[in-house]
């Protein structure tokens, strides 16, 4: 038992200690005893790293694979040296009020220079602040910067605080700073003469060499541009824009630097004047957009003078505010001449026009004109009374006729019948129930009595047709009037008529058609002024008739060619500032000055 045991614990003592047991068989390995084993593991190993290998190149395969960088060859260039060409001139900025220049025909035939302008009253609006271009053409500033005056007009209010951020911040300068400046040589620059802006916009057909002598330009100018424009005239309906300024040899001629013309059927020519003298087409409106902003913000100081307002028409201006108390005073903060303003009170008037309560105060649109003499005049006036539109136009309907006021119809709304056509005469027996003086009996008297001494001169009430010169036994000699109203008007009693007066002639108000006499049944000089509409007789110093001139035939057809005219000026007043408006915002925006280099 001693002796199991002990080979029994030295059993397990062995197998502690890593001995090997005795029933246990130990092998020693060797390559060429066993190359069989060596062989398949080492296959094993090769097929499982292919097998890894084709997953890896497959899954890279679906990865989308970059773009190899390609390098173009850059060709060498030879240099060459650009042929000298005629350059467009750039104008330097100069500050001043703008305003539309047209050279056009007067009344008397010749051709000068009008300066027109549009303002738009807004009656319904609390308060109307002067506009920028009519407080310039009054003022005649010069301090704004050069193009503040467009600036403030295009956002209404006639100050800049509304004016975008990055415009608003740059009045003072053309373009944005784009860095300092360095290794950069400065050369002083002589200022160049002010840009204006001429404008022809004929009724007829206008040859250049006849706008030639209506303005300072040299005939090689016009020559030039009838050449290089293929035309010598501006026919009816066109528009030809012409960009000037002084030379800069300091002569007192102007120089032509762009031209813009507009032809019947809208289609537009942009001309650039180059070093040579010549003028190029110009595709890109931009550049004679920015030389219009500076056309329209240039001074003439010559003729930014001051209106020169008489005392007359302050006086009349301040009367008519107890009627047209808005009306006036819109007028006047909108710096209109106080000439037109009482043109535009008074057409009104005679017109009937008028409103009570906020809600029916209209919008009036005016377009006046201030000639070379510095007589201002009224041209058109729209009221817009909610949606209703009446317009009324300055016209003449004949080379020597007087001007008159028409509406869109041709109709004279200018002129009112007289009440009183003998001005040296009384007011006798009115228009009513009487006693006859002569015959003693109560009759109905058709007409008015004036007393004046014997010869007086009396006056056509209106104008009209001389349509019967007799005499009879009440009315003694008398003259009769056929109006384009459609009434008549009678002046009976006179002792005559002037020599050369006939049935048929056309006479205007004002002028005399008879003398005071005291023939038929008559108790002394006067003059008996009867009025009849229709079949009835009417009161004529009562009567609101209108006296003037209804156009027919080619005098309407001329007349609506000059309200084409008159539209066509206020629509390039108006898109002309816009335009430049744009023009100038655009060059002021960041970046700009990059996008036009």
């Amino acid at each position: 038992m001693a002796i199991a045991a002990l080979h029994a614990g030295s059993d397990d003592a062995d197998c502690r200690f890593g001995a090997i047991h005795p029933r246990q068989h130990v092998i020693a390995y060797s390559v060429r005893a066993h190359w069989r084993i060596s062989l398949a593991l080492l296959l094993l190993a090769a097929g499982s790293t292919c097998l890894l290998t084709e997953t890896i190149t497959h899954s890279v395969g679906h990865l989308p694979k970059p773009q190899k960088s390609v390098v173009l060859a850059r060709s060498r260039r030879q240099p060459v040296a650009t042929p000298k060409a005629g350059r467009v001139w750039m104008p330097e900025i100069s500050s001043a009020p703008r305003k539309l220049d047209l050279i056009e025909r007067m009344d008397d035939g010749s051709l000068a220079h009008s300066s027109y302008f549009n303002v738009s009253l807004d009656l319904s609006a609390a308060d109307e602040k002067a506009s920028p271009l009519l407080a310039a053409y009054q003022d005649g500033r010069s301090e704004d910067d050069p193009f503040g005056l467009v600036l403030r007009a295009s956002h209404g209010d006639g100050s800049a605080a509304n004016a975008p951020a990055d415009v608003a911040t740059k009045q003072r300068r053309l373009g944005p700073v784009l860095g300092e400046p360095i290794n950069v040589s400065v050369a002083p620059v002589k200022p160049a003469g002010a840009v204006r802006r001429l404008v022809s916009m004929p009724a007829h057909d206008e040859p250049l060499i006849n706008i030639e002598g209506a303005v300072d330009i040299p005939a090689q100018e016009f020559a030039a541009l009838a050449a290089d424009l293929g035309a010598g005239s501006v026919k009816a309906g066109e528009e030809l824009d012409l960009l000037v300024r002084e030379g800069r040899e300091g002569s007192d001629s102007l120089q032509i630097i762009f031209v813009r013309h507009k032809s019947r059927n809208g289609t537009e020519r942009l001309l650039a004047r180059r070093d040579n003298g010549h003028f190029q087409a110009v595709s890109d409106r931009r550049l004679y957009d920015r030389l219009l902003a500076e056309a329209l913000a240039a001074e003439d100081a010559k003729r930014s003078a001051k209106s020169t307002a008489k005392p007359q028409d302050v006086k009349a201006l301040s009367r008519a505010q107890q009627d047209y108390p808005k009306l006036v005073s819109h007028l006047r903060h909108s710096n209109v001449p106080s000439r037109v303003g009482v043109q535009v009170v008074d057409l009104l008037r005679k017109n009937g026009i008028q409103w009570e309560g906020e809600e029916k105060e209209p919008v009036i649109d005016v377009v006046f004109r201030k000639t070379e003499d510095g007589l201002e005049d009224l041209v058109s006036v729209a009221v817009n009374e909610g949606g209703h539109v009446r317009h009324f136009y300055r016209y003449a309907a004949s080379d020597d006729g007087e001007v008159e006021y028409f509406d869109d119809r041709g109709r004279s709304v200018s002129k009112q019948l007289m009440h009183k056509p003998v001005p040296a005469g009384k007011l006798g027996d009115g228009f009513g129930w009487r006693v006859h003086p002569i015959l003693k009996v109560r009759k109905f008297h058709n007409g008015v009595d004036y007393r004046a001494p014997q010869g007086s001169p009396i006056l056509a009430a209106g104008d009209g047709v001389v349509i019967k010169i007799s005499s009879e036994p009440g009315y003694g000699k008398y003259v009769r009037i056929r109006h384009d109203g459609g009434y008549t008007t009678t002046y009976a009693h006179i002792a005559g008529t002037p020599k050369g007066l006939s049935v048929g002639q056309h006479v205007s108000q004002g002028e005399v058609i008879a003398y005071v006499g005291s023939t038929g049944l008559s108790t002394g000089p006067h003059l008996y002024y009867e009025l009849r509409v229709g079949d009835r007789y009417a009161d004529p110093t009562k009567a609101q008739m209108s006296a003037g001139t209804t156009l027919k035939g080619r005098a309407l057809d001329e007349f609506q060619s000059q309200v084409k005219r008159v539209e066509s000026i206020a629509n390039a007043i108006k898109t002309s500032a816009t335009s430049a408006a744009e023009a100038v915002a655009q060059a002021l925006r960041p970046g700009a000055r990059q996008r036009a280099d």
